[in-house]
């Protein structure tokens, strides 16, 4: 009725009916005279999915005609001169590329001669939306839809996994950070319904858990709190009558082998001399400027992707949540994961910038848009590098990567990685939440010339216990992807 109202006035049109039959159809414009403001719209479009739900709530939607604007967005759109009832993006790309998607309208100036004959002055000619081409292949999503719905639909809510019930993964391309493939699911533990969420890599929060490992190595030798190669024994620490550890003492570690065991130890002792503390056995932490430190490491973190938005384009991406205490051993914690929260597009940005020797990229879905029905590209996305880690450092980088590939190739990152016929450096994140633990890995590969990296998380994926079931993430999702993504890019 508001529309009605406001169309009177300002000669905005309105849809009544949809997909009308032809023979209504024929009627109508055989007797228009008898229904006057009434006419036909031949131009009329919908969506196909040929993929049925591959990405699909990432591509998003687009309103018909009978609903015409969204509410919420009616402001927005009515700005920039669309009608009522015009067909837009209202989540997912098709929003964020709705202005080249749609094209142009006519307008048009209507004047009368002095026998009262409509004379058209076109002001602006009629004009297609592009064809927008995206970075994913259709073959690497497909094959991670499959992996991540099974995974979870065998595995939720089994025997130690009592609270398993999401599933994420991004892929990216480790030379420019476009998005080749991205995939989620959610299952409702009662019902064992399951439902795509692909959008939760960039919606959703998790604990990081281990995998930010190489970031504090990184961070520790960048700021002279450790040496490149020295040694650091692995074992209990007893501060102020608590104890912090390993899962199990590794006994003298160096960097590379920290990140390759998961030392959580060498962690502990780069966070307190970051602090300008000293681990005194039985003594609490002594910290100047717990904030200061806390900040220095954030900044740290985020060179990696870690703590913003990654700047991908599509709406309503997520940021991250910080955590917060006035403890010194939340230091302890932060160093190993257990602190903020990420989304999984992040640690996937952080393994990229890893993988690409220190650029931070930022991802995207759109490759480039063409003219309709065209080889001619009049829009290209192009690779945008965020930022870029200090060259001066490139040692410690290097450092990282090869604590990464030591956790692949001893074993330490499963066997299946370690055994897929193509070098993979990775590393693995537990988190405890509760009484449950948040299985990551992130990775890339090759690990000599990295042309793809990852992230999956699996939340809550098992019982906190001694007993913790596998990563998931390393013995059943990633192992298949990443196969596949070499059969489809054999590595040379």
């Amino acid at each position: 009725y508001q529309r009605m109202v406001a169309n009177q006035s300002t000669g905005q049109e309105n849809v009544v009916l949809e997909d009308v039959s032809d023979d209504d159809v024929a009627y109508l414009v055989e007797h228009k005279t008898d229904f006057p403001g009434f006419d036909v719209d031949f131009g009329g479009w919908k969506r196909e999915y040929p993929y049925g739900e591959s990405l699909s709530d990432v591509l998003g939607s687009v309103t018909t005609s009978t609903q015409g604007l969204p509410s919420e967005l009616a402001s927005y759109y009515l700005s920039k001169g669309y009608q009522y009832n015009a067909s837009v993006g209202k989540s997912g790309l098709e929003y964020q590329y709705n202005d080249l998607l749609a094209g142009t309208p006519e307008i048009a100036k209507i004047t009368y001669d002095s026998k009262g004959l409509a004379q058209k002055e076109v002001i602006q000619e009629a004009k297609k939306g592009y064809d927008i081409h995206l970075s994913i292949d259709i073959d690497l999503q497909s094959t991670l839809d499959n992996v991540l719905k099974n995974t979870l639909s065998e595995n939720g809510g089994t025997k130690n996994r009592e609270n398993f019930q999401s599933l994420f993964t991004t892929v990216l391309n480790s030379k420019d950070g476009s998005v080749l493939a991205m995939s989620g699911y959610q299952m409702d533990l009662d019902t064992k319904e399951m439902t795509y969420f692909a959008s939760g890599n960039y919606m959703s929060l998790v604990n990081p858990g281990s995998c930010i490992k190489g970031a504090t190595v990184y961070m520790g030798e960048s700021e002279h709190a450790v040496s490149p190669g020295e040694v650091i024994v692995d074992k209990v620490m007893n501060i102020g009558g608590q104890e912090f550890g390993s899962y199990e003492d590794h006994g003298p570690v160096d960097d590379v082998s920290a990140l390759q065991v998961s030392s959580n130890v060498y962690m502990f002792n780069v966070a307190i001399r970051l602090a300008g503390s000293s681990y005194v056995e039985k003594e609490p932490l002594a910290v100047a400027d717990l904030q200061g430190t806390l900040n220095l490491m954030r900044s740290y973190y985020s060179m990696f992707g870690l703590g913003n938005k990654t700047g991908v384009d599509v709406p309503n991406e997520s940021s991250s949540y910080m955590g917060y205490g006035s403890e010194p051993g939340m230091l302890l914690n932060y160093s190993i994961g257990q602190f903020d929260m990420y989304t999984p597009l992040q640690l996937a940005t952080y393994s990229t910038t890893i993988a690409s020797g220190g650029n931070l990229y930022e991802p995207h879905f759109m490759a480039y848009a063409t003219e309709v029905n065209s080889s001619e590209v009049v829009v290209s996305k192009g690779k945008k590098i965020k930022s870029t880690l200090p060259e001066k450092n490139a040692q410690y980088l290097e450092r990282v990567q090869q604590g990464f590939r030591a956790c692949v190739s001893s074993g330490y990152c499963g066997d299946e990685l370690k055994d897929i016929g193509v070098e993979v450096s990775a590393k693995t994140g537990t988190a405890e939440v509760d009484d449950y633990t948040t299985a990551n890995l992130v990775g890339y590969a090759p690990s000599s010339s990295p042309t793809m990296s990852f992230a999956c998380s699996a939340p809550t994926s098992s019982m906190n216990t001694k007993s913790v079931a596998p990563n998931i993430c390393t013995t059943a999702v990633m192992p298949e992807v990443v196969k596949k993504y070499f059969e489809l890019y054999p590595a040379s």
